[in-house]
């Protein structure tokens, strides 16, 4: 297998607009959306067979870099009045906490950092008391969360009598980036929470040439404020951060206690493991996707199960509504099925493995993730197997979480939004052709990811979450990111032979 960099002829495009940018003060417009969304709705800006044009940030291919706010599992951040399909909804739709500073979540993950509280006010201060020069010097770089070929880290922000309108991001004494406020999204999270991805391959592509990283290498990372005069504080005292390096490990389960297993060896779902909606319900359309998760264990259930069992596995089938089902479907052109253990089993912290065979073919989207299901609260999402049916030898894994308190308007009670570069693992083998074990270990400050036994990915930090999460896999039939699914295609199939979790006993 191979691990890649995702980089592409639509991260070219992007190269031209970036804030957060290689030695670059160019500026991006590429997203004028509110907090957390996406534009899921306009049409003719994609093509995902490479036969027309590509939204600003998206390829199909695998070569290139997602679009502003999305995840290969669905569980992208979207519009005003949608939901991400194993993720979050938009901000407008949270309600408003009676303090800015609310504690969302309770846990001890989204407690403030000293240098996000030093944040709080903003990402800089301005202090008119001061007299006229060069802004503080930015201090106390934190790293939050560092893997084999990206690392993030954090910095208390600058005074000025002024207003501080750019950070310059130096690695071993060289110029690599400039972080200021913009329209694109990403570029106003990292202003906002005073945070910067090294090699962050999926929304950027300066990150090449002698800016990779070398897995295992240490880097010294200083960073200097810059007011609207254009004067610069003197670069922040040095922080030595290492990436992650792969030690191509095994899951090594001792002293670790089997706590949930479904091996759907029988006839029917368990209703006693599994809930087959999502938690904000089944007719709320997500992400322009064009399936409708049929809940089984509604109250009303359409006349269709996607659920199918073979004496040995349980096979989750997308087709197309019949027209005497579309109306109950919401008026969606495809039927599917979602499972979550929601509110029958969580956990924090351990190992979860699935062994699937999964849908191959354009349009589709076979996902296995963990998710805390209180998406209120800090919504941490662990991303262990997402796989697009028409890159059939490639498998990503992706981390998202949300800085504590930090806001940007008024009431907000959700932080931030932080995302992992989508990793890619590139396994050589068509992966619907067969049955392969998808998993992952949680621990404190380590998650480490698995296909087939074998490590394809780690990532350590003070920034992995420690809250509860659940267990979700459901198949996706067509949305504004994979296209539709093609005739031929269809019915297609996610079939699981078992869902197993671990954890050390308390």
């Amino acid at each position: 297998m191979t691990i890649s960099i995702r980089t592409g002829l639509t991260g070219l495009i992007l190269s031209s607009l970036l804030v957060i940018s290689g030695c670059s003060d160019s500026s991006s417009s590429n997203e004028a959306l509110t907090d957390d969304e996406i534009s899921a709705q306009t049409p003719g800006t994609e093509t995902t067979d490479g036969t027309g044009t590509l939204d600003d940030t998206e390829t199909t291919d695998g070569s290139g870099t997602l679009d502003d706010s999305e995840t290969l599992d669905g569980s992208e951040t979207i519009g005003d009045d949608q939901v991400a399909d194993g993720g979050s909804p938009s901000d407008d739709t949270l309600p408003n906490s009676t303090e800015g500073d609310f504690d969302a979540s309770g846990g001890d993950d989204d407690s403030p950092t000293a240098v996000e509280t030093a944040s709080l006010a903003g990402p800089s201060i301005q202090d008119t008391s001061r007299s006229a020069g060069p802004p503080s010097t930015p201090s106390d770089l934190t790293l939050l969360l560092s893997s084999e070929n990206w690392l993030e880290f954090s910095w208390a922000p600058s005074s000025d009598d002024q207003a501080v309108v750019a950070y310059e991001i130096y690695r071993d004494g060289s110029l690599i980036a400039t972080v200021q406020d913009s329209d694109y999204e990403h570029d106003k999270r990292s202003w906002l929470s005073t945070t910067f991805i090294d090699c962050n391959y999926t929304r950027y592509v300066d990150c090449i040439g002698d800016r990779v990283p070398v897995p295992g290498a240490s880097y010294s990372y200083t960073v200097a404020a810059v007011d609207n005069e254009e004067l610069r504080s003197e670069q922040s005292a040095p922080a030595v951060f290492t990436f992650e390096e792969y030690e191509s490990s095994t899951p090594d389960l001792a002293g670790y206690e089997l706590k949930f297993e479904d091996e759907f060896e029988g006839n029917s779902l368990d209703i006693a493991k599994w809930k087959t909606v999502l938690p904000w319900g089944p007719d709320r359309i997500i992400n322009a996707e064009t399936q409708y998760f049929v809940n089984i264990f509604g109250a009303d259930p359409i006349d269709y199960s996607p659920f199918e069992f073979t004496g040995t596995t349980m096979k989750i089938t997308g087709k197309q509504t019949p027209s005497e089902l579309l109306e109950a479907a919401n008026n969606q052109p495809y039927l599917s099925g979602v499972i979550t253990t929601s509110d029958n089993f969580e956990m924090t912290y351990g190992y979860v493995e699935m062994s699937a065979k999964l849908a191959g073919g354009k349009g589709l989207l076979s996902t296995f993730y963990l998710f805390n299901q209180d998406y209120l609260k800090n919504k941490p999402e662990i991303d262990i197997a997402e796989y697009v049916g028409e890159r059939p030898d490639k498998s990503y894994q992706t981390y998202h979480y949300y800085d504590s308190n930090r806001i940007r308007v008024e009431n907000q009670i959700n932080g931030e939004k932080h995302s992992s570069p989508t990793m890619e693992t590139v396994m050589g083998t068509d992966l619907s052709a067969g049955f392969h074990e998808y998993s992952v270990s949680w621990e404190p400050e380590l998650v480490v990811w698995y296909i087939d036994g074998q490590e394809v990915r780690r990532m350590t930090g003070v920034r992995v979450s420690d809250e509860p999460m659940n267990i979700i896999a459901h198949l996706v039939v067509g949305s504004s990111w994979i296209g539709e699914p093609e005739a031929d295609v269809l019915p297609a199939e996610f079939e699981i032979d078992y869902i197993r979790a671990w954890q050390k006993p308390q």
